[in-house]
């Protein structure tokens, strides 16, 4: 019963806050984007571009670090976590695409990206290359809906072209989250000095890496506690051990960068860019960096969770930092994000989480065994048991 009260809160939360982005979403389309943001000529990519768009493909890159995992390099005992991986990944890539169409308006106008070819453009490689990169998401998805429904020449045909799917989507996910990087590279007097760097395009795909690989923990350990599943904590440690080197890859990439690009005296100021900086840092990486590289916090799923909130967080932290907090402008220019600007975004971040559960309730994306015989009221039977 009170977990039953748990998941209604939960629910009526988000349907709350989905039903207030929504509010601001049609009044942005009706009185204009000034009606709700408050981007202008010198800071036109805000709190939209940074957390909306930047931070939800990053974490989008679950899908395709665990499909690299899996089935480029023959992981195959993470198969189980290759399913949740693909919806999250979908969903993500399509919340960037409606929030981008927030911010630019005109959705109806998106074909003429596929017409207006400009292939030295980093801004138009990530568009072709997300575009491409979400109907192969769709494709590796739509798979899992036509063998639970039965669709058998859908099946079929689907099954013929997975593997080609996977082997496409990582090679175009490579591409559009190191253009990403690419995008801050080309303007240094806007990005501060403190993020900037000639290898941007490297610590955005590593960060990719690793954001995905943190949702996937989290995401694991809250759906098997919700689901009352057995979850997989083995699995979940060999994640963690990934992200060790992973965390320290990038903060080599991150650190280096600061030392060769002359930006340490930048670093070391007392003022709160810096402390912003140095909280990216300790917090987001170092401290999970420790945590993931003691065994008994490999072997303790809330433990694995709090470490991965951390490097999540620290992500998080390091993109905002990089196209919102960073950005340098004339110094009569200001820019602090809208209540619509947050409104919006997390108003799609809620209806993301409740489609997420209803597919998790509807189809076999989570293959675990059930805890007891008993599941959780409201759970599909498919979901409590393990399914193929």
């Amino acid at each position: 019963m009170e977990a039953r009260r748990s998941i209604f809160r939960w629910k009526s939360t988000l349907v709350a806050i989905a039903i207030i982005g929504g509010t601001f979403t049609l009044a942005r389309f009706a009185f204009g984007i000034g009606a709700i943001a408050n981007v202008n000529n010198a800071y036109p990519w805000g709190w939209w571009v940074g957390f909306g768009v930047l931070s939800f493909i990053a974490f989008g890159g679950c899908g395709f670090t665990l499909a690299l995992l899996v089935e480029i390099f023959g992981q195959h005992r993470y198969a189980p976590m290759v399913r949740p991986a693909i919806t999250m990944g979908l969903l993500l890539y399509l919340g960037y695409v409606v929030i981008l169409m927030i911010e630019l308006g005109r959705p109806w106008m998106g074909w003429i990206i596929f017409f207006s070819w400009q292939p030295t453009s980093a801004l138009f490689e990530v568009a072709w290359c997300a575009t491409l990169y979400t109907t192969v998401l769709i494709i590796e998805f739509g798979s899992v809906a036509a063998n639970h429904y039965r669709w058998r020449r859908s099946a079929r045909i689907l099954g013929m072209v997975y593997l080609p799917a996977v082997v496409v989507g990582v090679s175009l996910s490579h591409l559009h989250q190191s253009s990403l990087g690419t995008l801050l590279t080309i303007v240094p007097l806007k990005v501060d000095s403190r993020w900037w760097s000639e290898v941007l395009p490297a610590t955005f795909l590593t960060s990719s890496y690793m954001a995905g690989l943190s949702l996937v923990t989290i995401e694991h350990v809250l759906a098997t506690h919700y689901l009352r599943l057995k979850p997989r904590v083995d699995l979940l440690g060999g994640l963690a051990r990934f992200q060790i080197g992973l965390i320290v890859i990038f903060l080599t990439l991150r650190i280096g960068s600061l030392v060769y690009e002359g930006a340490t005296d930048a670093a070391l100021r007392f003022d709160w860019l810096s402390f912003l900086l140095w909280t990216e840092i300790i917090v987001g990486f170092l401290v999970p960096l420790a945590l993931f590289s003691i065994p008994d916090v490999r072997q303790n799923k809330w433990a694995l969770f709090a470490s991965s909130c951390l490097l999540a967080g620290g992500i998080l932290l390091t993109r905002l930092n990089t196209a919102v907090f960073g950005m340098r402008v004339k110094h009569w220019e200001s820019y602090q994000p809208a209540i619509g600007e947050y409104a919006t975004t997390f108003g799609v971040l809620a209806t993301l989480v409740l489609i997420y559960g209803f597919a998790v309730r509807r189809l076999p994306i989570h293959r675990e065994e059930p805890l007891d015989e008993d599941p959780a009221p409201g759970i599909a039977p498919h979901a409590a048991k393990a399914a193929v």
